[in-house]
């Protein structure tokens, strides 16, 4: 009994409890903080494949360089077209339909939730949030650079604080955790592009002209949980309006079919797939970061649940099954 507790208060395990603590503490303490960097972290684990492969060419730093480029460029592109189609089609709405606006705009002006909303400083506080998570994400951009130009110095700066002969190990689930991560990122754009590739198809079939910028458009948005799928049917809708009440309702449809296959089927397999996890782990930890850490919990919950199960299966089971055979 006594060599087993011996056993179980290795060096490793100890240090995996350590982390387990303060890693706890940071996310209920520093929620925003801790979410911003575990957020560049997963983006700069899928950038630095491409940096690595453009580093034969070009100097590290070049490297980076390019490929943050055309990331940022990427995401710009991406959402131009929901900006200049989305407004332009909401904006026509307005003007076809000016009874409905005025109607909506009454109804908010006289709403008891919107006047106590605007009594306790709720817009204020909105504006409050909406600057603070701008300057979140511009630090999260810097944050993502330098972990992609910087990587390996990061990497062996965080290993000094290992015992020696833990470092190489330490370093390895590193590695396992980059990979992992690297895969969510495909794993969600496949599951986005599937939302993107049936809402084209359906519209095709209706014979609706913006088909596929609307397929595209739904697919950028359906990255965000619910709030994004719910701006992408609005924009559907106003684009559809025109041909009719019953195109507009089989729009729907196979929106709402677009998105049930892809929560129901397409992610848990992919995720699942790519990631080496069970649906069911996927699903507890999306409720449970939902509740917790709010949409952006919800978007990078697969990733979180892949980081947590790495680090339980190489730091505490592995350790754990050896204890067992010996």
């Amino acid at each position: 009994m006594r060599n087993m507790f011996q056993k179980i208060g290795n060096s490793q395990n100890i240090i995996f409890l350590i982390g387990i603590i303060i890693y706890g503490i940071c996310l209920f303490t520093i929620t925003d903080i801790a979410l911003m960097l575990f957020v560049t972290y997963v983006i700069a684990c899928a950038l630095n494949p491409l940096v690595d492969k453009l580093e034969k060419k070009f100097s590290r730093n070049t490297a980076a360089t390019i490929v943050f480029s055309g990331f940022i460029g990427g995401i710009l592109l991406m959402f131009l077209p929901i900006i200049i189609i989305g407004g332009k089609e909401l904006a026509n709405l307005a003007v076809q339909y000016p009874q409905y606006v005025d109607k909506v705009k009454d109804f908010i002006m006289t709403s008891p939730v919107i006047q106590e909303f605007a009594n306790s400083g709720g817009l204020i506080a909105s504006i409050t949030s909406i600057s603070k998570g701008g300057i979140y994400l511009f630090v999260a951009m810097i944050f993502t650079y330098f972990l992609m130009v910087d990587r390996n110095k990061i990497l062996n700066t965080v290993l000094r604080f290992f015992p020696k002969n833990s470092r190489e190990r330490i370093n390895e689930i590193y590695n396992i955790s980059e990979e992992k991560l690297s895969r969510f990122v495909s794993g969600q754009f496949i599951a986005s592009a599937s939302v993107g590739l049936i809402v084209i198809v359906g519209l095709l079939l209706l014979k609706v002209d913006s088909a596929i910028i609307l397929g595209c458009i739904s697919a950028v948005l359906d990255i965000v949980p619910i709030v994004g799928p719910a701006i992408a049917l609005v924009i559907c809708i106003a684009v559809t309006y025109k041909l009719g009440w019953t195109i507009v309702i089989l729009t729907t449809v196979i929106f709402l079919f677009a998105q049930f296959a892809e929560n129901n089927f397409v992610k848990p397999y992919v995720f699942g797939k790519f990631m080496d996890l069970h649906p069911i782990v996927i699903y507890i930890f999306l409720f449970v970061c939902a509740k917790y850490f709010g949409a952006v919990g919800a978007i990078f919950a697969p990733a979180i649940a892949a980081d947590v199960c790495v680090f339980i299966e190489e730091l505490y089971l592995k350790n754990m099954d050896k204890d067992v055979e010996e």
